[in-house]
């Protein structure tokens, strides 16, 4: 936990309504800005968006805030379950196939920017998602089947991150 100075409150701002102007969701400023006054990785991440001129760089790092807003958000003890090295292929097979078939009805329902607007979830954190073999986080499944309308069984896999 971090308390950030009155200056550093209003520079956090001045960042906020500069990634407003450049298209961002007002729910994911807002959400970052929130983590942002209290863990300093998200502060950081922030003044690093701001600073940064290339903007391939720039949604990586709004696809790292994403990562860390989740991250911070994580309320509950998470209970590691062990995975033998010889099962990691397979696994990453599954979460593939299964994040390809979720992409289907993505692409059925209007695609990436469509469900960026309807998540309020940036857009490179999206395409990041679906193109890394990394597990779902379950934050991220739910708002991604309430936006399409799925039901939980239809997005459930084993392999969610709490």
């Amino acid at each position: 936990m971090q308390t950030l100075a009155p200056t550093q409150k209003l520079a956090l701002f001045g960042i906020a309504e500069r990634m407003r102007c450049s298209g961002l969701s007002a729910e994911f400023i807002a959400t970052a800005v929130e983590t942002a006054l209290v863990f300093e990785g998200v502060y950081d991440l922030m003044n690093l968006w701001d600073t940064e001129d290339e903007t391939s760089e720039r949604q990586e790092i709004i696809a790292d805030i994403q990562d860390m807003i989740d991250e911070c958000g994580q309320t509950q003890k998470v209970e590691g379950v062990y995975v033998r090295f010889n099962d990691l292929e397979t696994i990453a097979q599954h979460i593939t196939a299964f994040k390809d078939s979720l992409r289907i009805k993505v692409e059925e329902n209007g695609g990436i920017s469509k469900l960026s607007e309807l998540t309020g979830i940036p857009q490179p954190s999206l395409s990041r998602f679906f193109g890394s073999a990394s597990m779902p986080r379950r934050v991220t499944l739910l708002k991604i089947a309430k936006a399409l309308q799925l039901s939980q069984v239809e997005i459930a896999t084993e392999w969610v991150h709490l």
